[in-house]
């Protein structure tokens, strides 16, 4: 038998950018999103029917569909791997799954992609202070020029017929900077031969922050200011005759008029700000983003609304699981602690926190989730639905914060970032034992699966250390020369050894009675690895470890081979789990995605007999598509022996 993993689920939208959530023009139930480097394809009724683009390498921070919905564009953040920062906008072919074409000349990040109404020009903006016009069909520069300062929104208005009958159109374009609106018209010269633009300033009266401002395109006139919402209006979406604004103060109002008139039919008040606004193509619903990292799906009649999805809005520090596999446990750097069911991948509860959270675990007795956190508390929550306002009690544990935290039946053990490891009484909670054999700080903590009183920690000062809780002291502290540790797990054979992950690639194995490894895994040949997390599976034969490269290695130990290589997340890996029944790997990362994979077993074959299993899954473009291709992606490893 072998393994292989598959790209379940991605939760990661995080509501950081604006505008980058829209309906599919053409399908109704079709949502496109980002999350991350990531653009995802979901039906809004499925959360299971997802499918992915990957080609970007920093966050997605501008996205657009075509009217027709043949092609999306996308722009992302300043690239961190390329000179000058470069924020490419990738223009992807909706109906063949794969990117179109490229378009460069923006800086530091695309604040705004849009495509004209025939889809044929697509406007950016950057924040280099630079604008451009793409003819999308021949990938020439139609217009570009810097600005005074950076433009914030691009519109394209109705296309204008050529007065002389010719068989090239004008296109309208209106443009927003900090103080000043401008109208463009953007004609072909038959003299060059190519589309030239001209422009209008529109007078553009103080307003206040909340205002919708109504102008005249015909007149390039400012016509009025209505009050709307607080704290900005930061999306506008049409359906019909309606137009829907969203508020930074999460307050949604549903208008009707024209001109300086206009009358509210309905008004809902999210429980955050609003980032995005789109409205299906039926004029049915409404999805609205939030800066909360939460999806809201709202009926346009009354505007009534039910949460989609909620997501983490920054790293993701700690994944973790239960007795049973159907729920999950991932706590943030932004303090969330959610419950997400797996079968809905919805929340079951969702703690807030003013600190960093960073580490959970989920009791086996007690129905409680313990979290650790930056200010130094330790904090119980209840995992009953709709719980979270309040922690059942609270614990000064560390003077620099909480690293890490595990419990048993009978004690708690936790990490600081004061270098401490600390045993705390199970129900009074006094402190029982502190131990302080670490110079940095506990990066991970494991209780023994055979002796539970003991319990082992390991720390990038490159010491794995155990503990004899009954005899209250240290057993054994192993040292490497060159191994920071950065995450623990332990075999289920081979005398229960202690496994860990380190920064220099290597998966090491420990046995109490030896000073020294008792063995080695290193990663894929020419690898320069930097493993943040490990964890062996309940059957005892696959590890799995996540990398800064962002990447997850799944490691067979019956041949000590790498045997898969799984890319979904666009920053470093922090924390992976696999649940209870082996059938599912939950991985975290620093982008503050949350992924579910899908793990099973198939019969043992060569390499090129499980790509072709992966073929026959996914089609052969997807399967061994470069890492720009849409859908998942899995490279499977030739099998090989880690010296």
């Amino acid at each position: 038998m072998a393994g292989m993993a598959e790209l379940e689920h991605f939760c990661g939208y995080g509501g950081k950018h604006l505008n980058t959530i829209r309906y599919h023009p053409l399908q109704a139930e079709t949502l496109i999103y980002t999350a991350a480097a990531t653009i995802i394809v979901e039906d809004v009724n499925d959360p299971h029917k997802q499918e992915f683009l990957h080609g970007h390498d920093n966050e997605v921070s501008a996205l657009d569909i075509s009217a027709n919905g043949k092609l999306v564009a996308s722009g992302q953040l300043g690239s961190p791997g390329r000179k000058g920062a470069v924020a490419p906008v990738v223009v992807w072919d909706f109906d063949n799954r794969q990117k179109y074409t490229e378009f460069g000349g923006l800086s530091h990040s695309v604040l705004c992609v849009k495509f004209s109404p025939d889809g044929r020009f697509l406007v950016a903006t950057g924040g280099n202070q630079m604008i451009f016009v793409w003819d999308v069909s021949t990938a020439e520069v139609v217009y570009s020029r810097r600005t005074e300062s950076p433009c914030s929104l691009a519109v394209w208005g109705p296309i204008l017929e050529n007065p002389s009958g010719g068989r090239y159109p004008s296109y309208q374009l209106c443009t927003t900077y900090d103080s000043q609106v401008l109208v463009h018209v953007m004609s072909f010269d038959i003299k060059s031969m190519c589309y030239s633009l001209s422009s209008d300033a529109v007078q553009f009266p103080p307003t206040t922050a909340g205002d919708m401002c109504i102008f005249s395109l015909q007149s390039k006139m400012f016509r009025a200011a209505l009050p709307v919402c607080n704290n900005g209006v930061t999306s506008l979406t049409q359906a019909g005759d309606v137009l829907y604004a969203g508020g930074g103060d999460g307050r949604i109002k549903a208008l009707h008029g024209h001109d300086a008139h206009w009358d509210v039919l309905a008004e809902n008040v999210l429980e955050s700000g609003v980032v995005a606004l789109t409205a299906s193509s039926d004029g049915a619903e409404l999805v609205a983003g939030c800066r909360n990292g939460k999806l809201f799906r709202l009926l346009s009649s009354d505007l009534t609304a039910t949460l989609q999805a909620a997501t983490h809005t920054d790293e993701v520090t700690s994944v973790a699981f239960g007795a049973s596999s159907d729920c999950v446990c991932t706590a943030s750097k932004a303090g969330e602690v959610f419950l997400l069911d797996l079968s809905d991948y919805m929340p079951i509860m969702a703690a807030a926190g003013k600190s960093s959270a960073r580490s959970v675990v989920l009791t086996l007795t007690t129905g409680e989730i313990l979290a650790g956190y930056d200010d130094g508390q330790l904090r119980a929550w209840s995992m009953q639905r709709g719980s979270g306002a309040r922690p059942l009690w609270e614990l000064q544990a560390h003077r620099g914060g909480v690293t890490v935290v595990r419990e048993t039946p009978d004690f708690i053990v936790t990490g600081g970032n004061d270098c401490a490891v600390r045993f705390w009484h199970r129900t009074t909670r006094e402190l029982l034992a502190t131990f302080t054999n670490h110079r940095k700080p506990v990066a991970d903590l494991l209780v023994d699966q055979a002796v539970p009183h003991h319990v082992h920690s390991g720390s990038e000062d490159k010491l794995v250390v155990t503990y004899d809780l009954k005899l209250n002291k240290p057993l054994v502290q192993h040292f490497t020369q060159h191994s920071n540790i950065t995450g623990l797990s332990q075999r289920k054979d081979r005398d229960k050894e202690v496994v860990s992950s380190s920064l220099d690639g290597k998966i090491l194995f420990w046995d109490v009675d030896y000073a020294d490894p008792r063995g080695c895994i290193e990663g894929p040949p020419g690898s320069m690895l930097r493993l943040r997390c490990v964890e062996v599976s309940p059957s005892g034969r696959y590890i799995v470890a996540g990398a800064e490269d962002a990447r997850l290695y799944i490691f067979d130990l019956s041949s000590c081979s790498c045997i898969q290589e799984c890319e979904g997340h666009s920053g470093g890996v922090t924390h992976v789990r696999w649940s209870p029944d082996q059938k599912q790997i939950v991985s975290a990362g620093k982008d503050g995605c949350v992924i579910i994979w899908n793990f099973f077993e198939i019969d043992a074959a060569p390499a090129a007999a499980v790509r072709r299993i992966a073929e026959e899954a996914m089609g052969p473009a997807r399967a061994t598509s470069p890492p720009c291709a849409w859908s998942r992606r899995l490279q499977i490893y030739p099998e090989h022996t880690s010296p």
